[in-house]
């Protein structure tokens, strides 16, 4: 296989924004596309030629919350277990690279919940020791390139999560997230670990 190219989104509500998507996963060749927020119930679903889309909605099943994976279909893969939570909703597929099986989640994590280590530890376990989990996590912290100095809780718990366990973040260091209010400023909350 040679190299993937996965991109994450948040798509705050994914029915009304199918075609913006399309449109991108289209114009850059997407292999692999995470996305958050999807707002999906059981009564959701969208389809796009040539690629399988997997989901996890939010476990009280209303319009909030939710993630989805989409992947060409051309690329061997398998989905495994959901993870849904009232803090975390993760969608996750197994695919083979040249390093044997990765896992690949998509992951939503609601701001209002806090998440401790062990929770972290615990999800990070259950994806295996080759994962990339990417998303929006809500948590603020200047390693991964928040623009605020100070990391918010979940940002903190997070953080240490990684060190502890010896992981890592992939991001571009750029705004993930540009706020309606003109009186808040973009920050970094949609990032990857591996």
């Amino acid at each position: 296989m040679n190299s993937l190219k996965l991109s994450i989104w948040n798509s705050n509500g994914l029915n009304q924004r199918t075609q913006e998507l399309q449109l991108f996963i289209k114009l850059h060749d997407i292999d692999i596309m995470l996305v958050s927020e999807t707002h999906f119930t059981n009564k959701n679903y969208i389809r796009i030629p040539n690629y399988s889309i997997y989901t996890t909605n939010h476990p009280n099943n209303k319009a909030h919350g939710g993630t989805a994976i989409i992947i060409k279909t051309s690329i061997k893969h398998h989905e495994i277990d959901k993870y849904h939570k009232e803090f975390l909703q993760a969608t996750s597929i197994m695919i083979e690279d040249w390093s044997g099986p990765l896992v690949i989640s998509a992951i939503y994590s609601p701001p209002k919940y806090a998440i401790s280590q062990q929770l972290y530890t615990e999800f990070f376990e259950s994806l295996g020791y080759r994962f990339i989990a990417g998303g929006d996590y809500n948590a603020k912290h200047p390693w991964w390139g928040s623009r605020s100095p100070t990391p918010n809780a979940k940002g903190r718990q997070l953080y240490e999560t990684l060190l502890s366990n010896n992981l890592s973040t992939i991001s571009t260091g750029e705004p993930t997230y540009w706020p309606s209010d003109s009186n808040k400023l973009p920050d970094l909350i949609d990032f990857a670990n591996q």
